[in-house]
């Protein structure tokens, strides 16, 4: 039995694929019941079409705000996670050079966690640093001939 294939959709491939199946066989009450079928269901075809294009339109920021979030996310936690690892791997091959395979095996996780929270410990400190001048970070006065001079404020 032939089928019927319509082609791309366009006009020539429509007429095109309808000259082929009735040449191959094709019964021309399956064309007419099949093209009726089409006429009747292509209005709501194009309504779920158009609803689709809508809800689309309207969910894609937020998927890609999911998507970015997501990203974020990834990015916040996993990228410091692969630098404390790449962290640990050097300094568990720098402590078996120094110390041999035995020790280096019992002391290479403590000295990790370690040197991982001395660094993070450094970075808190230099957050909470409330009072640094202008000259050198950490020194706490400024010096007058450098930055703009300000005169102070009363406070109200």
């Amino acid at each position: 039995m032939p089928t019927l294939s319509l082609g791309s959709g366009s006009g020539v491939d429509t007429l095109n694929g309808i000259v082929t199946y009735l040449s191959e066989g094709g019964s021309v009450a399956t064309l007419l019941s099949a093209s009726l079928v089409g006429l009747i269901t292509s209005p709501f075809i194009a309504i779920i079409d158009i609803i689709d294009a809508i809800t689309q339109f309207a969910t894609s920021p937020f998927e890609g705000a999911g998507e970015s979030i997501a990203s974020l996310f990834d990015g916040l936690l996993t990228g410091p996670a692969d630098l404390i690892l790449a962290g640990s791997a050097i300094s568990e091959a720098a402590i078996r050079s120094v110390f041999g395979e035995t020790i280096a095996g019992i002391l290479a996780l403590p000295l990790t966690v370690g040197l991982a929270l001395l660094s993070l410990f450094l970075l808190a400190r230099f957050l909470n640093e409330e009072e640094t001048g202008n000259l050198f970070p950490g020194l706490p006065f400024d010096v007058p001939v450098i930055g703009a001079d300000e005169e102070a404020v009363a406070d109200e």
